[in-house]
């Protein structure tokens, strides 16, 4: 059965409503038809071209299908953009969301490219909101925020790299208030340090050094801090 165009409408938003015989109808914009352009196999394939139909115009079936990706984009984008708009999300983490939502892999793939080259999704930058959250607000060790991290981030880069290169832009400033916090926590157990039986600053601090770096945090940092707390130690003996 031969279709055609109903309608074509530029809505306020810039995106264009293409309503077409037997009830359907199709929304994108011209980021949509640039990003499946992009990914499509198929160089002759002209999406611009849609613009160009006329009410009445007849159609057939690959163009109804095209129309059809091009509207799945255009609510796969949308939908992404919200989820972001709640809360930061990282590239994997966000593409799983989009599977959920019944999203194709090819599209939610696209969608996501294009959000984390508009840089509203960075996972370097996530990894360094973790830390704030995880490390220096709730005292726990890097590990376990890297361990939270990993199966969210790394859609496009390996997950390794983004860590390392997060980790290597965190200031020393905030390693220090992390470990801070993460000692104080072990340290409101007042058996910490007798059940052990760790009697002298020296057995002390070298438990402190191997619980830290169990813990995450970079050897520097951890040095940097012992030293200081060895110091408040030797003047209240």
């Amino acid at each position: 059965m031969a279709m055609r165009i109903d309608s074509v409408r530029k809505k306020a938003s810039g995106s264009l409503e293409v309503a077409v015989s037997g009830g359907l109808l199709f929304c994108f914009d011209e980021v949509d038809a640039q990003l499946l352009e992009l990914s499509s196999n198929n160089s002759s394939l002209d999406v611009y071209s849609l613009t160009e139909h006329s009410e009445g115009e007849s159609i057939d079936e690959e163009m109804i299908l095209l129309l059809s990706r091009l509207s799945t984009l255009h609510r796969a984008r949308n939908d992404a953009l919200l989820l972001i708009s709640r809360a930061e999300q990282a590239s994997r983490q966000l593409y799983q969301k989009l599977l959920k939502k019944g999203y194709e892999p090819e599209i939610a793939h696209i969608c996501i490219r294009w959000i984390c080259s508009e840089h509203y999704v960075d996972d370097r930058r996530y990894v360094r909101m973790l830390f704030q959250s995880h490390c220096v607000n709730r005292g726990q060790g890097p590990t376990r925020m890297q361990a939270l991290a990993w199966p969210r981030i790394g859609l496009f880069e390996n997950p390794q790299t983004i860590l390392a290169d997060s980790m290597a832009t965190i200031p020393e400033s905030d390693f220090m208030e992390a470990i801070k916090k993460n000692v104080e926590s072990l340290l409101r157990k007042p058996s910490t340090f007798s059940r052990l039986n760790l009697n002298t600053i020296s057995e002390r601090r070298s438990f402190l050094r191997s619980f830290l770096r169990r813990q995450g945090f970079p050897y520097q940092s951890v040095e940097i801090f012992l030293e200081t707390l060895v110091l408040k130690e030797n003047k209240n003996d």
